[in-house]
């Protein structure tokens, strides 16, 4: 393991214990039910698990089948799991939908075709047994922040494109993606961090490096990291919400996804918080900390962009 790599794998389990401080902390959501680590393949790999969430007393019986948010956790593509969002999906269940999130294997120790198998199986497993459990699988809404953010905008060209589906080797879900938001979407590999400027080249060659894999510049998906790259691949997208705030070291980022939406002609919408809003409305912080109130208001207009397209 190269120094890069350690160190940075070292400031990810700095940012693990934070995030397990935060939420200790935060109150729990307390009206949803859920059933969490579940294998979606026949794996004893505690990353290839999804938990399942519902609103509290919800009877498929009566209340009828519901649709179904499907979340992919941030983490820079080297840290986090299906706990990572747990409060977070909590919210959103409570609010009338059935929410799945995954677990999905990391960098190091698998490549980008790795991480995108490990949700199009998660997907799958909801497939065959979303629907005995109150799934709705035709009204999907996809979402993801920051890396799982880029890894969303992978997932809904990939569905859209026969070369992408080859390229990354996996079988397309059967159900259409009603809408898509992307949360503070790191969606391009080139200035991965830019604000660390001394670093910044040679992190993005580590980061692009441990996504290549073993194949190196033989992967098949070596022109497909980007968004930017995929969506020349897929002649129609579902719609997409991008939601961003300029206090966010990475907003170039949600910048240029907003650009790419416009060269590629798809219809999207925004959310965008200002610097004069408030110093904490950082990086994820809708995510992080469901119970502010500027949270409620950015995931409650989420919703409501979500029921407008399915």
């Amino acid at each position: 393991m190269s120094l890069l790599k350690y160190v940075m794998k070292q400031v990810w389990k700095v940012i693990k214990k934070a995030d397990a401080d935060r939420i200790a902390k935060q109150p729990e959501v307390s009206n949803t039910n859920f059933e969490s680590c579940i294998p979606y393949i026949n794996s004893m790999n505690p990353l290839h698990q999804l938990n399942l969430y519902y609103p509290y007393e919800y009877n498929m019986d009566k209340d009828g089948l519901l649709p179904v948010i499907i979340d992919i956790h941030g983490g820079g593509l080297m840290y986090g799991d299906k706990e990572l969002n747990m409060r977070y999906c909590q919210y959103l269940a409570s609010k009338g939908f059935c929410v799945m999130g995954m677990s999905y294997r990391l960098l190091p120790d698998t490549d980008l075709q790795g991480m995108v198998s490990d949700i199009y199986e998660s997907i799958h497993w909801l497939e065959k047994n979303g629907l005995k459990r109150g799934f709705d699988l035709s009204k999907i809404l996809l979402t993801g922040d920051s890396a799982g953010g880029h890894l969303a905008s992978l997932i809904m060209c990939i569905q859209k494109s026969m070369e992408l589906q080859k390229a990354f080797s996996i079988n397309p879900f059967k159900s259409d993606i009603s809408a898509v938001a992307i949360s503070n979407g790191v969606c391009e590999m080139h200035d991965y961090f830019s604000f660390f400027p001394s670093l910044n080249k040679r992190i993005d060659r580590e980061i692009v490096s441990m996504i290549l894999g073993k194949h190196k510049k033989k992967a098949p998906w070596k022109d497909y990291m980007n968004f930017s790259q995929v969506m020349l691949k897929a002649d129609t997208l579902p719609p997409v919400l991008v939601i961003g705030t300029e206090n966010d070291p990475f907003y170039r980022h949600t910048q240029w996804l907003i650009e790419n939406l416009i060269k590629h002609g798809s219809k999207y919408e925004t959310i965008l918080w200002k610097k004069e809003d408030g110093p904490h409305l950082d990086h994820v912080f809708h995510i992080g900390h469901y119970e502010w109130q500027e949270s409620k208001i950015t995931n409650d207009k989420m919703l409501g962009f979500f029921r407008k397209h399915f």
